[in-house]
């Protein structure tokens, strides 16, 4: 693969580029930089040292400047690469942004180029998601940055860059590209760092406007009646039948051996994805804890996911390949093999990742010298019979450790699988008490936040809104709380299908003012919740031993919470309280206030448990001695694939077997799409709902105050009738009183009276 670069007076940021360039995970590369007549003396000083940085690097000068098209083509005539990759030498990329391109096109040979999504810095910032999926949109701007792999043979068919245009030449490529039928795909992931500077060479042909049009005309003239005359369909990569796909013999043919050390601490991990939930946590500190006792991680999942907590693993390795984004499902057992033999992996460990458990027979063959391992967190008696026991239990022949979260599940593993007892083993996920401590001014900073008084007891439910978690059920006990009058404010923290059903209940038993419902948090903002809150509630359906437990015990809070897996191994009497799972009923629901009444009355009783729970974890469940039993689990598992023998497979069976998990897992994750889409539309009817019921309560609101208005207005109009009647009687009476021979009289006694000055009065 050959790095494509062109140089002129570019010594300022050199060394970040140069930096990202030389710690991509793909090595196989050679890198030529071809100086473009550098005018700066640091500059021409740099590019003479460049050779002797590393000998992937290769040097060409032109004698006097023509361009970063010139610079570029020069470049590419001395490239020996199958691929061709594009940069400027003021970007940075992704460790793994040039390896995934290589892969993509090695398993896409329909495609010529690739490139992923950017991030702008530096003088602009923004995070940039257009790419190739919609050529037809290329006629009207460049909608990608010049970082891209190019397979070269495709390249040099169409030519080079433009060398007459200064700007834009890279716009005009790709439209080169598009109108002979070249395809491109954008990778859905940030792995390109563009660097916007005032000087940089965009910039500066922006300022000039007449020139940038002049240019943008010359350029659209070149392409603009092709795409008038042809409709561009938006593209899409279709996923090929696992049926037609030859899984067994597909090799990756790219060699791209790491060097590393003899250490025997390189780990590939299997996960679905990187979201919110406790077994993603567990997976987080595990690679923490890791990282720090040396071990080389590689994640690979295999779920489509945004991927929400991503960041947080990056943080602890950047060796990250979200398998989805970039390789077709039939395409990841040949990943598996070249990312093994890439990295020299060690001990592959699989923690909830369904497919990886089918490419085992074949990983465990071909690998003897590897060491495989699983964990898992609980059952799920709503996915294929109990979920991941099940399968772990059938293929573990081909594992040498099997690990559980708690010892009830161990027991659950013994009756699916006698078998299995050997190679069992049982490792709590732990916590950290020295990172969950309890923080006031937090506690005092969120509650005036959310307005929630000091007097008021929370209680605090982090968990999604899906059937497991029962939150609906939540909301029964709350209901009844509230009827006893007792100070209860609850925090809701996560996303799911049944959050719109739960938030209507909480509408229509009008408990809006109790409940905060929140979107899940960042792992390091939960202390904040942890905090502000007085009790954990976690009436949940099924679990191994959930791992909130754990951080609400670190963060010195009593537990409320079903008993069901393993959890009264974590939970005693002293920490917190265990119900008995119910169907639901009033009567769980009366076994929840018999504990939560007492709790919620007496804070004293709340401090006392929240102590000893906070002192068990530090006691017994530390995060540190999570480590230690994983190691000790790794270690009694290398010994075990070294004394087993080898287990023979039938490789067409094995083949078999993935090929029907492939296709298993493709219609699971279309039904789950089409589960999200119906729950979102369902969502978006109660929303709907909602607010017709709003706005029919503002119209009987408004339809009250007229009535109202019309009654006050029949009022004033009725109080007006009686004053007209009363001023017409007082005329008619002044009128008879004025025709009355009295008054003719009186009348003529006030005259008499005025004349000879006894009164000034009028009659």
């Amino acid at each position: 693969m050959s790095i494509i670069s062109s140089f002129f007076n570019a010594h300022r940021y050199f060394e970040e580029t140069y930096k990202s360039v030389i710690n991509q995970t793909f090595q196989n590369l050679e890198w030529i930089i071809v100086d473009d007549c550098s005018t700066d003396p640091e500059a021409i000083l740099l590019f003479k040292s460049l050779s002797y940085k590393t000998p992937k690097i290769k040097t060409f000068y032109h004698q006097c400047n023509q361009g970063v098209s010139a610079g570029r083509n020069t470049a590419i005539s001395h490239a020996s690469g199958k691929y061709l990759f594009f940069t400027d030498l003021d970007d940075i990329l992704d460790p793994t942004y040039i390896e995934k391109c290589v892969l993509f096109l090695e398993n896409h040979p329909d495609f010529s180029f690739v490139n992923s999504y950017s991030i702008g810095f530096h003088s602009q910032e923004y995070w940039w998601t257009h790419g190739f999926d919609k050529p037809s949109q290329f006629i009207q701007q460049n909608w990608v940055t010049g970082r891209l792999l190019y397979r070269k043979a495709d390249f040099d068919q169409l030519g080079g860059f433009d060398t007459k245009l200064r700007f834009y030449e890279d716009w005009e490529r790709w439209l080169r590209a598009i109108t002979n039928y070249q395809k491109g795909w954008t990778i859905p992931e940030y792995l390109d760092c563009y660097r916007r500077t005032e000087s940089g060479l965009l910039a500066i042909s922006r300022n000039n406007v007449t020139e940038e049009q002049r240019v943008t005309e010359l350029i659209q003239s070149r392409y603009q009646a092709f795409f008038r005359e042809n409709r561009l369909p938006d593209l899409c990569l279709k996923r090929p039948s696992a049926f037609d796909a030859n899984l067994r013999n597909f090799q990756i043919e790219v060699k791209n051996p790491l060097g590393r050390d003899s250490s025997g601490k390189h780990i590939l991990c299997f996960f679905p994805w990187l979201e919110v939930g406790g077994a993603d946590k567990f997976n987080l500190d595990l690679i923490n804890l890791l990282g720090n006792r040396g071990y080389d991680i590689t994640i690979a999942t295999t779920f489509k996911s945004e991927h929400p907590w991503h960041q947080h693993f990056y943080s602890l390795t950047p060796d990250i390949f979200h398998l989805p984004n970039f390789l077709q499902d039939s395409h990841w057992l040949a990943f598996a093999r070249y990312i093994i033999e890439s990295r020299q992996i060690d001990i592959v460990f699989i923690s909830n990742s369904y497919i990886a458990y089918y490419l085992l027979p074949f990983l465990r063959q071909e690998f003897p010298d590897v060491t495989f391992v699983d964990y898992v967190h609980t059952y799920d008696p709503g996915w294929c019979q109990c979920g991941y026991p099940r399968v772990s239990c059938q293929l573990s022949q081909f594992l040498d450790c099997q690990v559980v979260s708690s010892k009830w599940l161990s027991d659950f593993y013994k009756k699916l699988k006698p078998e299995t007892e050997s190679k069992l083993r049982v490792c709590y996920t732990n916590e950290d008490t020295k990172a969950w401590t309890p923080n006031q001014k937090k506690r005092e900073a969120l509650r005036s936040r959310l307005e929630i008084s000091d007097d008021t007891v929370v209680l605090l439910f982090p968990a999604r809104m899906v059937a497991q978690k029962r939150p609906t059920f939540l909301v029964d006990i709350v209901k009844e709380l509230v009827s006893q009058s007792l100070p209860v404010s609850v925090i809701t923290l996560g996303e799911g299908e049944l959050l719109a059903e739960m938030q209507a209940k909480v509408v229509q038993l009008r408990l809006e003012s109790v409940f905060h419902i929140l979107p899940p948090t960042e792992p390091e903002l939960m202390i904040d919740f942890y905090s502000v809150s007085d009790i954990l509630l976690l009436p949940t359906e099924y679990e191994g031993i959930s791992l909130t437990i754990y951080e609400a015990m670190s963060m010195q809070l009593p537990v409320v919470a079903s008993n069901v897996g393993g959890q009264s191994e974590l939970v005693t009497p002293e920490t917190g309280f265990l119900i008995t799972k119910g169907n639901g009923d009033a009567d769980e629901v009366q076994a929840y206030l018999k504990v939560l009444v007492p709790l919620i009355q007496n804070s004293e009783l709340r401090e006392k448990i929240g102590f000893f729970a906070r002192q068990r974890i530090a006691d017994f469940f530390s995060l540190e001695a999570m480590g230690d039993r994983m190691e000790e689990i790794f270690a009694e598992a290398i010994k075990l694939r070294k004394i087993t023998p080898p287990e023979e497979i039938d490789p067409a069976m094995a083949e078999e077997m993935l090929v029907l998990a492939l296709e298993y897992f493709e219609k699971e994750e279309l039904l789950g799409s089409l589960w999200r889409e119906k729950c979102q539309i369902e969502q978006e009817r109660d929303k709907l709902s909602h607010e017709k019921y709003q706005i029919e309560q503002e119209r009987d609101k408004l339809s009250h105050e007229k009535y109202q208005i019309e009654q006050e207005r029949d009022k004033l109009s009725h109080e007006k009738y009686q004053i007209e009647q009363e001023r017409h009687e007082l005329w008619w009476k002044k009128n008879a009183m004025e025709t009355s021979k009295f008054w003719k009289l009186r009348k003529l006694w006030f005259k008499v009276k005025r004349r000879i000055r006894l009164t000034q009065e009028e009659p």
